[in-house]
């Protein structure tokens, strides 16, 4: 089982930046309230909404300057929906339309990785996509002169630049488990987990250690993780099964 990393992208339209003068903006009054039902959508949780009202905006206006924010919302918002072959088409058309679209690269290298099988038929290819995209990403956030995603406030990038390279670190992880390189697996994890610890990274870590037989360090991992007060309960929850396996696998290994 892969939980899903949930991104704290800045998803929402900054509205002060629309109104000002200040690039990016709205050219028209009709561009704005555009612009301000997309937002609405997104802070109610209408990702269906949000999406129907971004590909509107696309359409109308065909010369917005918050395409790239956009198409990285509607890729978020495709995601938050679990509609994996929405992901994949707005992660696309983001990164054709940003070629440094880190963002997009970090979302995609997760989301093929997260529902890529063992058994799957085309699993070496699946795997291939993911590890480029996340090792681009990766050479991307490199750059000391890499600016901000569209729409992600100068102040929040470098917490979120720390975030996206352990995403990219995680999915890396996880293409690993899925090919039984455990040990690469527990590496990347870790690295995932030095610039941006959460409970999601520790799961996989985990799950890791428990194929790997480290049983040890997996029941330790999952104490972490049961500690941590900003774990959600699904985390938690299933923390706890892991917990519980691997003392039982201990056991009997005995």
């Amino acid at each position: 089982m892969k939980i899903r990393f949930t991104t704290c992208a800045v998803l929402i339209l900054p509205l002060a930046l629309i109104a000002q003068t200040q690039q990016p903006k709205a050219k028209s009054q009709k561009e704005l309230d555009a612009l301000k039902k997309v937002q609405a959508d997104q802070q109610a949780g209408n990702w269906d909404a949000e999406i129907q009202d971004i590909n509107s905006v696309l359409e109308n206006f065909t010369d917005t300057q918050f395409k790239d924010q956009l198409l990285n919302m509607a890729m978020n918002a495709a995601q938050a929906k679990n509609d994996y072959e929405q992901t994949i088409a707005f992660g696309e058309r983001a990164m054709q339309s940003d070629a440094k679209n880190v963002q997009a690269r970090v979302l995609m290298a997760e989301v093929i990785a997260q529902h890529t099988r063992e058994n799957d038929l085309d699993r070496d290819q699946s795997i291939k996509k993911a590890d480029d995209y996340a090792n681009q990403a990766l050479t991307l956030l490199k750059d000391p002169a890499a600016a901000p995603p569209a729409g992600v406030p100068a102040d929040r990038w470098p917490e979120f630049r720390k975030q996206l390279g352990a995403e990219a670190h995680d999915a890396l992880g996880m293409t690993d488990d899925t090919v039984k390189k455990y040990p690469d697996a527990i590496t990347e994890y870790k690295a995932a987990l030095t610039d941006y610890p959460n409970a999601v990274t520790m799961t996989h870590l985990t799950k890791a250690y428990i194929d790997a037989k480290q049983y040890d360090d997996a029941i330790a991992t999952a104490d972490k993780v049961l500690a941590m007060t900003d774990a959600s309960d699904n985390v938690k929850q299933f923390a706890q099964q892991q917990k519980a396996d691997a003392t039982k696998r201990k056991a009997a290994a005995k």
